[in-house]
């Protein structure tokens, strides 16, 4: 390799010169370009912030009128967000405005992991001023700290209207008699439009207070001493104002339940308007020691797995309440309760009124379809019909029944009202061509349309 000449080393560094030269004006490029983007990255983002301000001020939320947020705000509150009047009270000024109406405040979640439970109770009544109010009590640990609580209730509460309480026994006696709820009826005895009342618990209660018009039962699944069921429909029997009642029954306690029972005996609930049993369908014969002679709406859940064979039980029992209480019944839901094909019919001889009936995930036979077709058949007031995960049930023997009650002209026949609305959700056998013509015939919908219907709270494998 020859050495180099000092020319061709001169030649070279005044090359490597120039093109550091412009590598430093190429540099100086660079950072005018990255200054005019980051000057344009400034200006987008104030166009985008004044684009976001000026949807912001014609957005729904800032054209809504604050009794219309207000209400929203509200229905948050009694939907579960316990601290929605809170939270929305921070995020603008019109939003705060409507945050402070006293209906969003008088919904009051109390807990035992509640963070100073005294000053959030003072702040939520303060600005709930003399709204209905809403309590929770959640007490988790032991009944005696609810039986303190509820100890300290013993005044006036002239507007309370709802009370929710979540208290578990551990089922021994104390130096006070047995482990049990016990000042519940006499911490509200003051409390005349106290009507609604929840109870979570691992006993039925002893008392609740007198005033009730709808009462929810339930049962948890944390072991206890067994409950007595004829204590609890004798209480159940003492309450003169219950409308409405719902009973949430876990499976281990319907065994305890029935076993070695003493004699239960039968209890008039005179005034119940509606009544709901979510439990394991071996607990249906509780409806053997009902009557409810003006019981319009009927729900019976059940909270196992299917069957997949009629129940007896269920069966037999609820034609037993329907012939001594003779109720004026309007609805009859049956979800995941199968019985058989003979006690479907007696049912429906024995529902003269009945206006609707749902069937979810029961399954009734195409015979047993035939009792309520016009113009002789059972249930003349029926207009309204919600099958739901129905196997056997063809769609022809629908189109046969809605056509059944009306005339060649589409009016009604006989004294039969026609099937105004149907609906059919996920029935193997029902095909394209019988919706189609139940569509001509009716109104027939084929997907759940109320927010608050019962399957959008079911957490099950199939949905």
């Amino acid at each position: 390799m020859e050495i180099a000449s000092a020319d061709e080393i001169f030649a070279a560094q005044a090359i490597i010169r120039n093109h550091e030269l412009e590598v430093e004006c190429i540099d100086i490029t660079i950072q005018n370009v990255l200054r005019q983007v980051q000057q344009l990255r400034s200006k987008r983002a104030y166009h985008l912030d004044t684009i976001a301000k000026c949807r912001g001020s014609i957005s729904l939320a800032r054209r809504a009128p604050d009794d219309v947020l207000a209400l929203i705000f509200e229905h948050a509150a009694a939907g579960g967000w316990v601290n929605a009047p809170l939270v929305t009270s921070q995020v603008c000024a019109k939003w705060r405005r409507a945050s402070f109406v006293p209906r969003a405040w008088s919904h009051v979640h109390l807990t035992s992991e509640s963070l100073d439970p005294v000053a959030k109770t003072r702040l939520w009544l303060s600005r709930a001023l003399q709204s209905p109010l809403s309590v929770t009590v959640d007490v988790r640990v032991f009944v005696q700290q609810a039986n303190d609580i509820l100890s300290q209730c013993l005044r006036p509460f002239p507007y309370l209207h709802t009370v929710h309480i979540t208290s578990f026994s551990i089922g021994v006696a104390t130096e006070q008699g047995m482990d049990e709820l016990t000042g519940f009826a006499d911490a509200f005895a003051d409390a005349p439009l106290l009507s609604h009342v929840c109870m979570v618990s691992n006993r039925f209660p002893v008392s609740v207070p007198q005033t009730v018009v709808d009462l929810s039962l339930q049962l948890s699944d944390i072991a206890s001493s067994r409950p007595s069921l004829s204590a609890a429909l004798e209480m159940l029997g003492t309450l003169p104002a219950l409308r409405g009642l719902t009973l949430i029954i876990p499976r281990h306690f319907v065994q305890m339940i029935y076993s070695n029972e003493d004699p239960t005996p039968e209890t008039c609930l005179h005034h119940l308007e509606r009544l709901i049993i979510d439990a394991p369908p071996d607990f249906n014969v509780v409806l053997q020691y009902l009557q409810a002679p003006v019981l319009q709406y009927l729900h019976i859940r059940s909270t196992e797995p299917p069957l997949n064979h009629p129940h007896d039980g269920t069966g037999e029992a609820l034609l037993r309440f329907l012939r001594s209480s003779k109720p004026p019944m309007k609805l009859l839901e049956l979800h995941d309760v199968d019985i058989r094909r003979d006690d479907f019919v007696q049912c429906f001889l024995s529902l003269p009124l009945l206006e609707e009936l749902r069937l979810h995930e029961t399954e009734i036979s195409n015979d047993a379809l035939l009792s309520l077709h016009g113009p002789m058949g059972a249930c003349p007031r029926l207009k309204r019909l919600d099958l739901r995960w129905c196997e056997q049930l063809v769609g022809q023997a629908l189109v046969d029944l809605v056509q059944s009650r009306v005339d060649s002209n589409g009016n009604r026949r006989g004294s039969f009202d026609p099937i105004e609305e149907i609906t059919v959700i996920n029935c193997a056998l029902v095909d394209e061509s019988s919706v189609l013509n139940l569509a001509h015939a009716t109104v027939c919908s084929v997907v759940v349309k109320s927010l608050e219907d019962h399957c959008r709270t079911l957490r099950l494998h199939r949905y």
